[in-house]
């Protein structure tokens, strides 16, 4: 051993080594993720989520009178997974920064979708037409905190209505980005209520059709 780093990396060894017992045994594979050190597919599964864990009411988002499609998407934006420009620079790829409702701030999913004066306007008549079921999102609040705040503090018979009404306006909000960026049209506060509204009749007619065909 000539050198720093090989000294170095003997000792690295050396203490690596320590740790290791020989027996006269014959080898075996214990699967350590088990009390009996066997395989089971469950095991290799839970093995993924170890260190993680979810701090909001994902059951809420689940349990919404919402499609699919629109709880996928609740689901994505409260992890702040939505695909809005801080996202997708930080996956390098080019785009514009600058939310495209205020043109002034940047856009995240919280500003986007909470805090910028065009969703705030939507947010404002969202409440109107709610009776104050749903309130405007505090100024500041991240995207998590605010769905943890609106959904913990409604009662257990309003929670679901609740939770469809934040998911079906949010989507909204979002659609009208696109529309922007990728159209190149835009609607009014207004507008985007009316689509709120029309996506949720439908959805309670489809609901409406479903329990009739289960009870026919």
């Amino acid at each position: 051993m000539s050198t720093a780093t090989e000294i170095a990396e003997f000792i690295q060894l050396w203490d690596c080594v320590q740790e290791v017992q020989f027996s006269d045994s014959s080898d075996t594979i214990i699967w350590k993720w088990t009390a009996n050190g066997m395989y089971s597919s469950k095991s290799a599964y839970d093995n993924q989520f170890v260190g993680s864990y979810c701090t909001f009411n994902a059951n809420a988002i689940w349990k919404a009178k919402a499609e699919g499609k629109h709880r996928l998407f609740a689901w994505l934006l409260v992890q702040d997974k939505i695909q809005t420009a801080d996202n997708l620079t930080r996956k390098g790829i080019a785009c514009n920064s600058i939310c495209c409702f205020c043109d002034q701030e940047q856009e995240s999913a919280a500003h986007l979708c909470l805090h910028c004066v065009f969703a705030q306007q939507v947010w404002n008549l969202v409440q109107n037409w709610t009776d104050g079921l749903i309130s405007l999102p505090p100024s500041g609040i991240g995207i998590e905190e605010w769905w943890n705040l609106m959904i913990n503090s409604t009662t257990s018979e309003n929670r679901n209505k609740v939770a469809a009404i934040l998911i079906y306006t949010a989507w909204n909000i979002w659609n009208e980005r696109n529309r922007r960026i990728f159209q190149g049209s835009s609607q009014q506060p207004t507008a985007v209520l009316g689509f709120i509204k029309e996506e949720m009749e439908v959805r309670r007619q489809a609901f409406d059709m479903e329990q009739c065909s289960l009870f026919s």
